[in-house]
């Protein structure tokens, strides 16, 4: 435990005031009909380069930020509650209890405001079992909790392809070539940190995990970033003892260890035999087949088209507003770090897995939208960070909300759903009957993602479909497409110009993902 001396980066008054909303610099491209987007103005002083958003009980918003600080909001109001971290990606904090935590590079922390001065004074280490080097790609992400009081993170693989890296460190764990490796314990893995603090490695072969969140049930996801061994950016479901594909994590596995790598390296002289340990583990994994791979992988939910919708997925968080926010209640809201857009998911459960439809939402925010909360107002926050590789809109970094004016119904798809025999889209609002029942009103085409140990893949087998038979729900809010179904693709429906709401409002987001990995 660190007792840490308190800070106050605005000088006497601890505190700082800045004019509060204004209307965003450039309005989105691409925002539905009754949604507008409010940003908060950050006083110059503040660095907020956004790694973790939550809000007290108190109706304050913690952010905690890159630069290795925890701020305090509301009403116009900054203040300091920590500073000193090592690029806090994540943040807690108990309803009940008020409690603080944060997720570091190194360690799972626990903050205590002792004296009740709104700063915090004792940064308390509660686990820091995974590993970690000078890497720059090693972050941590964070952070959940369930009903039991455990704890959730992901961890993220070890940029060191080849002749880039110039250390032999970051070449271990790199199997059949890949550019992402393992350089320390348990990186490409998701764990759990139980309520008495201890470690829990869950499931392993994430890539670069930047967001992870929980369901109203309980479920965990995470998304993670294309690259080698995932095709394009996707949203997995995490279950324990689950593999996600990227094979450099199961180095820490005790199935496929060669020898127990003991985590309790003090000496060099350890340091050494839990290398060669790892070497050799490291080898026995580059001789199992990518095909052997792709048999033990779980796919993912959900994929996100590269470029075109997302390419550095940020945390999914879960409209619990009940209406609130739109009729978009229970869905699923993501951000991408990279086209700083919010897209919109609906799961359903196929055989037992997730599996479910992804639209885009709010296109583009200022900048990179890594982190996402439902405030105490009902609309959607929004934090945002630009470094690093960049992001659409220019910014360093960004506070928006996405507001809903609670009365206007904008004309969308509200989901997509598998049935036996094809497709049912349902909309938000009923949509002209006559246009609903032509094909020429949709185009279809399907496609998969290769497997593999190189950056990405292509698009595979992109075939267009047409739906044999089209039925228009008598209320005109939905239609069903039948038509041959494959699984194992990803499904994209475009509405044409040509459809329109039964009133005559277009579509703002035409557009739907499908990702089809089970038949019903």
């Amino acid at each position: 435990m660190m007792t840490k001396t308190k800070t106050w980066l605005m000088g006497l008054t601890g505190l700082l005031l800045m004019g509060g909303l204004a209307s965003a610099d450039a309005a989105p491209k691409h925002i539905p009909a009754g949604y507008s987007v409010d940003t908060i103005q950050i006083p110059d002083e503040i660095v907020l380069g956004v790694g973790g958003m939550e809000f007290h009980p108190d109706g304050h918003l913690f952010i905690c930020t890159r630069e290795g600080e925890v701020w305090r909001y509301k009403d116009d109001k900054w203040s300091l509650f920590a500073d000193g971290l090592h690029e806090p990606l994540g943040i807690y904090i108990d309803q009940k209890t008020k409690e603080v935590w944060v997720m570091q590079r190194p360690e799972l922390t626990r903050l205590v405001d002792e004296d009740g001065d709104n700063v915090a004074d004792v940064y308390e280490t509660v686990n820091s079992s995974w590993g970690l080097t000078d890497n720059y790609h090693e972050y941590s992400f964070g952070l959940v909790r369930d009903r039991y009081g455990n704890f959730y993170g992901t961890l993220n693989t070890s940029l060191s392809w080849r002749g880039w890296a110039g250390s032999h460190r970051w070449d271990i764990g790199r199997v059949h070539d890949s550019k992402m490796g393992r350089s320390a314990f348990y990186r490409g893995w998701s764990f759990q940190v139980t309520l008495d603090g201890r470690f829990v490695p869950w499931s392993s072969g994430l890539r670069s995990p930047a967001g992870i969140g929980i369901s109203p049930d309980g479920d965990i996801f995470y998304t993670d970033n294309q690259g080698d061994w995932n095709g394009t950016s996707s949203l997995h479901h995490v279950v324990k003892g689950r593999f996600h594909g990227h094979p450099s994590s199961l180095t820490d596995h005790p199935g496929y260890q060669v020898a127990s790598a003991s985590t309790d390296v003090k000496l060099l002289s350890d340091y050494k035999d839990h290398e060669r340990k790892v070497a050799a583990t490291v080898k026995r994994l580059n001789q199992i087949s990518v095909t052997d791979y792709e048999k033990l992988r779980t796919p993912p939910a959900i994929w996100f088209p590269h470029g075109e919708l997302a390419s550095s997925p940020g945390e999914p968080v879960w409209d619990l507003t009940e209406g609130k926010f739109g009729p978009f209640a229970g869905q699923v809201f993501v951000g991408d770090q990279t086209k700083s857009n919010m897209m919109r998911a609906h799961l359903e459960k196929v055989q037992g897995e997730f599996q479910g439809i992804v639209f885009d939402f709010v296109d583009p925010m200022h900048c990179g939208a890594m982190r996402n909360r439902f405030g105490p107002d009902n609309a959607l926050w929004v934090g945002q960070t630009g470094r690093g590789w960049g992001s659409v809109g220019g910014k360093r970094f960004g506070l928006e909300r996405i507001v809903w004016d609670g009365k206007t119904t904008p004309m969308e798809m509200h989901h997509v759903s598998l049935t036996k025999d094809g497709f049912t889209i349902v909309f938000t609002k009923p949509v002209d009957k006559k246009a609903a029942a032509d094909a020429a009103s949709y185009s279809i085409k399907h496609w998969g993602y290769e497997y593999r140990a190189e950056y990405g893949s292509p698009k595979v087998g992109t075939t267009d479909v047409k739906p044999s038979r089209i039925t228009v729900a008598e209320d005109g809010k939905s239609v069903h497409l039948s038509m041959d179904i494959v699984k194992d693709r990803v499904y994209e429906f475009i509405i044409q110009s040509g459809l329109t709401g039964a009133d005559g409002s277009k579509f703002t987001n035409p557009r739907g993902w499908y990702t089809l990995n089970y038949l019903r």
